[in-house]
């Protein structure tokens, strides 16, 4: 198990077309993953919601104490629904589960159908006189520290390897790690929602880029998330000179493609699906 918090340069908000979500923003140059600043206050306490929130993060606390690989019966994950095709096997599950103020959204990963690794996300209670107690209710679930809260993840160095053993003298950076990851965004294109901010995963991706390696860029093709890949294969068509083995990539390319013909996007605030090939050559144009 892990906590981080990730941070670049660029400033990026989880896209989201509901206004009334919260919003966390994060940077990826940084430890901190998400910072809460919360500028609500409500008059009064549901002592009922804070019961079912005590109860439910409790015996959330003791089942990951005990395996944190057996999270699908406490969050009630349906492992038939809302799956996205990640390619190469892998699928990924988001979605959230909440009792009374708060909810914990999971970012969980399957290979061959089981869980391999997640990520957690908190929410924090917009009401301010809540804030330390459910502080105290997250504790040992996530770290907490300075008034921020990091988001918990499984098993997520496994996410950050390629998906066939690479020999190379060099190491990624820990943007390029998370980047591997499908927990920096599996959404491929710029930017979408309702403001229009540019995808996580993009933002680090184009900050990254500006020296970025052949050999990084080989390595990021292989990422198992598939907007990694395909924002690899752009970096590739667009400087193709530099490369040495062309027709080994381009195989690889093909590959990719058949393996996963379509990637999700956004167009607006909508979410769709478009066909990979067709997508990443307009992004090369």
């Amino acid at each position: 198990m892990k906590f981080k918090l990730k941070y670049i340069l660029i400033f990026a908000l989880l896209v989201s077309c509901k206004s009334d979500e919260l919003k966390v923003t994060t940077d990826f140059n940084s430890k901190l993953i998400s910072e809460y600043i919360d500028p609500y206050e409500l008059d009064s306490i549901n002592e009922s919601w804070v019961k079912e929130d005590s109860l439910f993060l409790s015996a959330l606390k003791k089942v990951l104490k005990k395996d944190e690989r057996n999270i699908i019966d406490i969050l009630k994950i349906e492992k038939d629904d809302r799956k996205t095709n990640l390619g190469f096997g892998y699928e990924q599950i988001e979605a959230s589960m909440g009792k009374g103020y708060v909810s914990i959204f999971y970012n969980v990963i399957l290979k061959d159908g089981q869980i391999i690794s997640y990520e957690f996300s908190p929410q924090i209670p917009r009401n301010k006189s809540l804030t330390e107690r459910y502080l105290n209710l997250y504790s040992g679930i996530f770290k907490i520290e300075n008034n921020r809260i990091y988001n918990r993840y499984y098993n997520i160095e496994e996410m950050e390897n390629p998906l066939k053993n690479m020999t190379s003298d060099f190491s990624l950076n820990e943007n390029l790690r998370f980047l591997m990851t499908p927990f920096s965004g599996t959404r491929y294109g710029y930017y979408g929602g309702e403001a229009g901010n540019i995808f996580t995963n993009r933002a680090i991706f184009s900050q990254e880029s500006k020296n970025m390696s052949t050999e990084i860029c080989q390595t990021l093709m292989y990422s198992k998330n598939p907007s990694t890949r395909l924002m690899a294969f752009e970096h590739y068509m667009k400087n193709k000179s530099k490369f040495k083995n062309s027709e080994l990539i381009d195989n690889w390319i093909d590959k990719a493609y058949s393996e996963l013909p379509t990637i999700v996007t956004l167009e607006g605030c909508i979410v769709t699906s478009r066909d990979s090939k067709e997508l990443v050559s307009e992004y090369v144009k």
